[in-house]
């Protein structure tokens, strides 16, 4: 009975993700009653909000000026498979989104994220500071990448953490534990589609619902706070209430999430914390 549960999680996880069969299966942990968006993994959950500040900062509106420059690694086709201890990235262009990801020497990556192995199949990750690990791939079944990249593209685990990286990530604003919940699932959410076709978030980058033909908003994003209280502001796709559906829906969203419609937008509540949601328009 157990298995067979876990089965029909994986299913609706996928419905929801777009992976891989065999992704989403090991996506879900066992015996866990969820679909494994998040994890009670404390250094996953810091990684992820990490990213959140790297992908969710871009363009105009950006908090920080140039600020790591990861925004644009939505451009690419990515499915998130996170894992209770990992956070695969499956993408046909694992080379191109891995020098979005790691950084060298130059203002483009998260600050601490290192290349600790390149496999035929993968490249595995791993984060200085908080020790979590990350891995890009190939979307299965698609054959593997044939291993011949360039290494000196990107700083390996022998390359220790930068003053400009220590610097980076002493700026970023204290979270409580709520806000790390909350900002990690957000990223892991990033690709989500509803399978009745409510809401779509679409990487953040195109409708896979065809709504946004008229969309004029501003360009970027914006993700900045403090503590309990953050605000994300961005001026394009997706819609606003399409991310509060995707946290707070009744099979992937966040566990105890919920949302209330304000006069700016909406809000996102997950224990004490609060993610504001405002889009910019054009």
């Amino acid at each position: 009975m157990a298995h067979s549960g876990r089965r029909s999680a994986s299913a609706t996880r996928r419905a929801f993700s777009g992976e891989h069969r065999q992704a989403a299966a090991r996506g879900v942990p066992r015996g866990c009653g969820h679909l494994g968006f998040d994890t009670s993994d404390l250094a996953q959950q810091r990684l992820r909000a990490l990213l959140a500040l790297g992908i969710f900062n871009g363009g105009p509106l950006q908090e920080w000026p140039g600020m790591w420059a990861m925004a644009s690694v939505t451009h690419y086709d990515l499915i998130l498979s996170p894992r209770p201890d990992d956070l695969v990235v499956i993408t046909p262009t694992p080379s191109n989104v891995l020098t979005y990801l790691v950084p060298r020497g130059k203002p483009v990556g998260l600050p601490g994220l290192r290349l600790e192995e390149a496999r035929a199949d993968a490249f595995q990750l791993r984060h200085l500071v908080t020790g979590a690990r990350m891995t890009v791939t190939d979307r299965p079944p698609v054959p593997p990448f044939d291993g011949g990249f360039d290494e000196h593209r990107v700083w390996t685990v022998d390359q220790g953490l930068t003053g400009e990286e220590h610097d980076a990530l002493a700026d970023v604003p204290p979270m409580t534990d709520d806000t790390l919940v909350l900002l990690s699932g957000l990223v892991t959410r990033i690709g989500l589609r509803d399978p009745q076709r409510q809401w779509a978030l679409g990487n953040w980058f195109m409708d896979p619902l065809d709504r946004t033909s008229a969309w004029g908003g501003r360009v970027g994003r914006r993700l900045w706070g403090r503590g309990d209280w953050w605000e994300l502001t961005w001026g394009s796709f997706p819609f606003a209430e399409d991310v509060a559906m995707a946290l707070t829906d009744p099979q992937a969203g966040i566990a105890g999430a919920h949302a209330v419609r304000v006069r700016r937008g909406w809000e996102v509540q997950v224990g004490t914390a609060v993610l504001a949601l405002r889009v910019e328009e054009g």
